[in-house]
């Protein structure tokens, strides 16, 4: 079966590692010093190019894809998701932490559709999770780095993780080290300067942006009236794209429905 990394970054932190095998764990040395290259799999492929990596799509048989982004929200991931998550004979195997909010959180949460690239996919893949593959510090790594600070009792800023985790982890610096622990809110900017507090400004407008609710469903409204002015045109394409247009009208449907009932 082959192995497709599909993801230049990925590609290029795979030869860092190739050409720096000393840096490597023993077990790992131990396979370059036996001659053994285990970057060098015959059945590994790089995909540098868009077009190699839309290729991936079209093959017949199985394969094995390694992409990106960790979180789906970015990247060739997207596409090969696309291509994939609506059949049952595939799996999706996730091998990082899933943040709140992200399309990789809602597939793990068990989610029937997703919105990918502007689409409503069906999510009829097996889902799996691996845990401990995350490039990320966690909590022990993290307080384990901060207790080599041992002057200038430096000020921390906590800005990447989930509200608990955060709070949890603010709370556990201030009790083992005494240093002050700053949580930022979204959009919240810091002034820092050497010797006084810090000077923190937020605009209230675009983190609580208003919504012009009458003006959305207006134009909704506009829209749909357009579409049943076009129903004789409509009727007379051909089957197959009354078929077509008909199922995302359905699906729409259903994503206005559930809106309604919220």
């Amino acid at each position: 079966m082959p192995v497709f990394v599909d993801s230049p970054l990925a590609i290029k932190a795979t030869e860092i590692f190739r050409r720096n095998p000393a840096y490597l764990d023993a077990e790992t040395k131990a396979l370059f010093d036996r001659g053994e290259d285990p970057f060098g799999l015959p059945n590994l492929q790089f995909t540098q190019s868009t077009d190699q990596s839309r290729e991936i799509n079209t093959m017949a048989g199985p394969a094995i894809v390694i992409s990106a982004s960790g979180m789906c929200n970015a990247g060739r991931v997207k596409h090969h998701l696309r291509h994939n998550l609506w059949r049952p004979e595939s799996s999706i195997v996730f091998v990082g932490f899933q943040a709140v909010g992200t399309p990789g959180r809602k597939i793990v949460d068990g989610a029937k559709t997703i919105r990918i690239l502007g689409e409503e996919v069906a999510v009829a893949a097996r889902v799996f999770t691996i845990g401990g593959f995350s490039s990320h510090a966690g909590q022990s790594q993290i307080l384990q780095w901060l207790s080599h600070f041992k002057i200038n009792h430096p000020e921390v800023f906590l800005v990447h993780g989930e509200q608990k985790a955060l709070t949890t982890l603010a709370g556990l610096v201030r009790e083992r080290f005494g240093l002050t622990v700053r949580i930022p809110r979204y959009l919240e900017e810091y002034t820092l300067t050497p010797g006084a507090e810090p000077v923190v400004t937020v605009d209230e407008q675009q983190t609580k942006p208003p919504v012009d609710w009458e003006g959305l469903l207006t134009a909704m409204e506009g829209r749909l009236t357009r579409l049943r002015e076009q129903r004789e045109a409509l009727a007379a394409r051909p089957l197959e794209e009354q078929s077509e247009i008909r199922q995302r009208l359905e699906d729409l449907d259903q994503n206005l429905k559930q809106l309604a009932e919220m």
